[in-house]
């Protein structure tokens, strides 16, 4: 009671002031600012009482009657005080005690102030805050006076239920014409507690149409206008409340609506409520029809909302509301698979499967709409619009998942589905795909050994890259395919399907067999991996049903024999290959380590694709490689390749001697040199004297030669890094000592002890010969001793035996030699820098190496007078290699070849200088000055390792002189050959640049020099 006191004791002064203020305005006596300052300061107050009771409500709402008595002059900030002040009054004071008179003076006072007076029928435009004022009295009547609006709207008076009406139609305009998100929110709570509060069901019969036609104004997908989430979801919230009071089961049973069969719905249509039901029904199917639209809204509040709109349907309208089943079932479905805020997608599938069970005609509807989805599958998926494709997808998927939940038989389904899935996926993958190619060499194999090999790189290595399609199919298409399928194959309900293609796969032909193998592969993926989560857990590996098994043991073997054939790029489709390898991956995956087992049949296919001309096969390969090493345990892709080299290897040799040879042999052994380094050579040997038997055969046929000695080569480099080719002592170092000079004390020494060994020869007496202890023989027949030769008396050491590799290397250098004539430049310059690569490894063995030299000089020196300028450089190169481990074995041949190297060198240099002078050569970049250089080279390594005539000697001083000042190992080289000479060269160079005049001659007493001339 004190607590009333206290707060009548605040309220009074800002009543009286009120009060004052208000009577003032209206004699015109004051100003409207301080009728505003005058409710502002009541507001305050009232926020601040919490002991209002019905009685003070009752003492502080007289002062705001005048407000509202003149609210056609009083202004509307006033008003809109007024209103807030009368919110509290409602909330905190009245409460549940308001009178259903008083409420229905409220309600009237609302409607008036809100959209004008209900008697004259027409309205004024209402300030936006005034209207939202309006609307949070009207939600905080309906809450506190739920029970006497109620009994209100359905009193048995005249004027009663046209009051709730009329405000509900204040509400439903200011909902639909209000401009303002602010009002629009408002007036939908105000509506949904409004219609929370009634009860009667013939009170919502009378509002239904309109209620229902404003909604659908609001809730209908409008390009122009977007009402904010919040107003969507508040819409679809009353119409769900209206729907359920209005059209319920337990409701329309009395208007007798038995519309699941004729006879009831003729009986029902003899009464009026009958009539009204099926005219309703209708009406409504038309409103729903454009709201359901909003199940694909980006606010999973608004899909939540309307998600719960055709549940409540469903379930509590599906006789009266019969014609909208397939309409909200669909549009549940949906939901289902768009997602939802609160709940998950597989909790709002549990309901619709749950209202599915409940009701036969439900389960038989969404089989319809299933069937009649997957009908148009095909035509679907030939459209360029990438989220109708998505969504319809989305609804087949979710459907499936539904359906199996029951014990529907999906048979028919799943039978239908696979064969539009076929005839859809070989529609997009019609024509062939024509991917980048890109000649693939030797060299790049480097590049693809060090990204297998390496452990720590990117897991994009081990992920396949989408197979290009370039069908008649959108973009996209086989994508949304592949969605399908992972959705079907959760549902675990897919033996039907796995038949048919399986079927179809095996008698399918290769040209035809792509759609089937991507589907098959896709469909067991997405089996075995849910298979494999499963089994992270429990142990049920072994329980995969034997319908799967077979189809697995089916596509596994197709692909094996997919790919065991020939891989001949233009002859067949590369993204059929792709596929089977996938299923090489996806296999491995699977089986783990036993998987090795298999890698007799697949290891060697995946290599050959690595070396495949075709980009995304090549790629592919490379990614199924990385997945299977992985899989069975291996430490890395050289790892596997080494382990199974044994029987990587005879496949190759086997292809080799039976003259099998594609493109992609010689490039796999290649791959596996790089991968594998010098410990795969020793298994090489047959392989490399199958090469050469194939290019005794085929050796007119050029690009297959250079691919055959590409690998050969490698053979060469990777022996060269071997420590398998290292043979007893190293090298011997063919370097010429430097000249040493000899000086004028040097002369004199020797002079002396010349004299000095023949003054004791003369001075020495002559000592008679010894006596003879055995008998005399005669002088021309050797003795005992002497016939025994110095080897038996000791015996030397036998020499270490030769490696295989060095056998092999020596060969192959030996029988190249016959194919550096060849009219291909590449082939010339790969044996060339074979050659180069050999000699340098088989130098120090020189009992063998020598004859080696001695075979294939011939046909080298020949290939420095190439026309190809890389050529002659590779030879250059070459040479120097044979000089440097020859050295003097090669003397006499240089002497014999010299006059034309000379010749070459010559014409070389008068090139590079005219190449020089010119405005547009390229200057150390052309040919000529490349060749130039090269030559030099190649001349300072004879004149540094090999003896060379007095004549060569000179004209080498000559060629080279211009050089000795700016080439530090030409003045090195010429210096250790003749010093003398390349001081006068320099000296000579002085002269003829004026920095030396010349040299004065000596003065000696009794002598006369002459001078020098330079």
């Amino acid at each position: 009671m004190e607590a009333q006191v206290a707060t009548f004791r605040k309220l009074k002064p800002a009543c009286v002031a009120v009060n004052q203020v208000v009577l003032k305005y209206k004699a015109r006596n004051t100003t409207a600012k301080e009728v505003i300052a005058a409710l502002d300061s009541l507001y305050q107050v009232l926020q601040g009482s919490h002991a209002l009771d019905a009685k003070l409500a009752d003492y502080v709402f007289f002062p705001l009657s005048f407000v509202f008595r003149d609210t056609k002059s009083i202004p509307a900030r006033a008003v809109e005080f007024s209103l807030n002040c009368l919110k509290i009054l409602i909330t905190r004071g009245w409460r549940q005690e308001l009178s259903v008179e008083v409420c229905k003076q409220l309600l009237i006072l609302f409607g008036i102030l809100a959209g004008g007076d209900n008697v004259n029928g027409h309205g004024r435009d209402v300030d936006e805050g005034m209207s939202i004022a309006v609307l949070e009295c009207i939600s905080s009547l309906c809450l506190s006076a739920g029970d006497a609006v109620s009994e209100l709207a359905i009193s048995p008076g005249t004027d009663s239920t046209p009051v709730v009406g009329h405000v509900v139609g204040v509400i439903l305009t200011s909902l639909t014409e209000s401009s303002s998100v602010d009002v629009q929110t408002k007036a939908v709570e105000a509506l949904n507690t409004l219609e929370n509060c009634l009860s009667d069901e013939r009170v919502f019969r009378s509002f239904l149409p309109g209620v229902m036609s404003s909604l659908t104004k609001v809730l209908k997908p409008s390009t122009k206008t977007r009402p904010p989430y919040k107003v969507l979801a508040g819409a679809l919230r009353a119409m769900t409340t209206i729907l359920d009071k209005t059209l319920s089961d337990h409701s329309s049973s009395d208007a007798g609506n038995k519309r699941h069969n004729e006879g009831d719905l003729e009986n029902s249509e003899k009464t009026g409520k009958g009539n009204w039901l099926v005219t309703t029904s209708d009406q409504v199917k038309l409103a729903l029809a454009n709201i359901v639209g909003l199940r694909h809204h980006e606010r999973p509040e608004v899909r939540d909302t309307l998600f719960s709109l055709c549940t409540v349907v469903l379930e509590d309208c599906n006789k009266s509301l019969q014609n909208c089943t397939a309409l909200l079932l669909e549009t549940a479905v949906c939901i289902c698979g768009e997602g939802s805020m609160i709940s998950s997608t597989n909790q709002y599938e549990t309901v619709v499967a749950r209202l599915i069970l409940s009701e036969v005609f439900l389960s038989d509807t969404l089989m319809t709409l299933t069937y009649d989805w997957i009908s148009a599958l095909p035509k679907v998926l030939q459209s360029a619009n990438d989220i109708k494709r998505a969504r319809h997808i989305g609804q087949i998927t979710t459907a499936y998942r539904i359906l199996a939940q029951t014990d529907k038989e999906l048979t028919m389904l799943e039978s239908l589905l696979a064969s539009n899935l076929q005839e859809s996926t070989v529609s997009i993958m019609s024509q062939p795909s024509r991917p980048t190619i890109q000649p693939v060499n030797s060299s790049q194999f480097s590049d693809v050994s060090q990204t297998l090999d390496d452990p720590s790189a990117s897991m994009a290595l081990y992920q396949f890259n989408s197979i290009a399609i370039s069908g008649n199919g959108p973009k996209g298409s086989l994508t949304d395919v592949l969605s399908l399928v992972e959705g079907f194959a959760q549902t675990m309900a897919t033996t039907a399907m796995k038949k048919r293609l399986a079927d179809t796969l095996t008698g399918s032909a290769e040209n035809e067999a792509l759609p089937y193998l991507w589907l098959s592969s896709r469909l067991l993926q997405n089996l075995v991996k849910d298979k494999s989560e499963m089994d992270e857990y429990m142990n049920l590996s072994n329980d995969t049903d034997e319908t799967t098994r077979n189809f697995m043991e089916v596509v596994y073997s197709y692909s094996i024999n997919l790919l065991s054939a020939p891989a001949i790029d233009d002859e067949s489709d590369w993204r059929l290959q792709a596929v089977a390898l996938e299923i090489f991956a996806w296999q491995s995956r699977h089986d783990k380590q036993s998987f090795r087992a298999e890698l007799v049949d697949v290891l060697y296919p995946i290599l050959e694709r690595i070396g495949s001309h075709n980009t995304p096969l090549r790629e592919h390969a490379m990614t199924c490689l990385n997945i299977v090493y992985r899989s069975c345990g291996y430490a890395s892709a050289s790892d596997l390749i080494v382990q199974n080299a044994d029987y990587l290897v005879n496949a190759v040799a086997l292809k080799f001697n039976t003259f099998e040879i594609s493109p992609q042999a010689p490039q796999v052994l290649t791959m596996m040199l790089k991968l594998c380094g010098p410990s795969l050579v020793p298994y090489l040997d047959d392989v490399v004297e199958s090469v050469f038997s194939a290019l005794s055969c085929f050796h007119g046929y050029t690009r297959l030669a250079e691919s055959l000695f590409g690998f050969l080569r490698t053979v060469v480099e990777v022996s060269s890094a071997s420590s398998t080719l290292a043979i007893g002592p190293p090298a011997v170092d063919h370097r010429k000592p430097s000249r040493q000079t000899t000086t004028i004390a040097e002369v004199a020494a020797l002079l002396r002890d010349r004299r000095a060994r023949i003054t004791a020869s003369k001075g020495a007496a002559i000592a008679p010969d010894p006596a003879p202890h055995t008998p005399w023989t005669d002088a021309a027949s050797p003795t005992e001793d002497e016939e025994r030769p110095e080897s038996e008396s000791e015996p030397a050491p036998s020499p270490a035996p030769l490696s295989k590799t060095y056998l092999m290397t020596q060969s192959i250098l030996r029988l190249g030699q016959h194919y550096l004539t060849s009219p291909s430049p590449t082939l010339r310059l790969w044996l060339l820098q074979l050659t180069t690569a050999g000699c340098a490894s088989l130098a120090p063995h020189e009992d063998t190496f020598l004859p080696l030299v001695n075979d294939i000089w011939p046909v080298v020196i020949k290939r420095l007078y190439d026309p190809e300028p890389y050529i002659c450089i590779a030879a250059t190169e070459t040479l120097s290699t044979i000089f440097r481990t020859a050295g003097d074995f090669v003397a006499s041949r240089v002497d014999a070849e010299w006059p034309d190297i000379r010749t070459l060198c010559k014409r070389t240099y008068a090139q590079t200088r005219a190449a020089r002078k010119g405005t547009a050569g390229r200057g150390a970049f052309a040919a000529p000055a490349q060749m130039w250089e090269a030559l030099v080279g190649m001349l300072v390594a004879m004149v540094d390792h090999v003896r060379v005539q007095a004549g060569v000697e000179d004209d080498v001083m000559e060629m080279l002189g211009p050089l000795v000042r700016g080439r530090a190992d030409v003045r090195a080289a010429l210096e250790r050959l003749n010093p003398d000479a390349v001081w006068l060269l320099l000296l000579q160079e002085d002269v003829r640049n004026g920095g030396v005049l010349g040299l004065e001659p000596p003065k000696v007493e009794g002598f006369t020099f002459k001078e020098v001339v330079l």
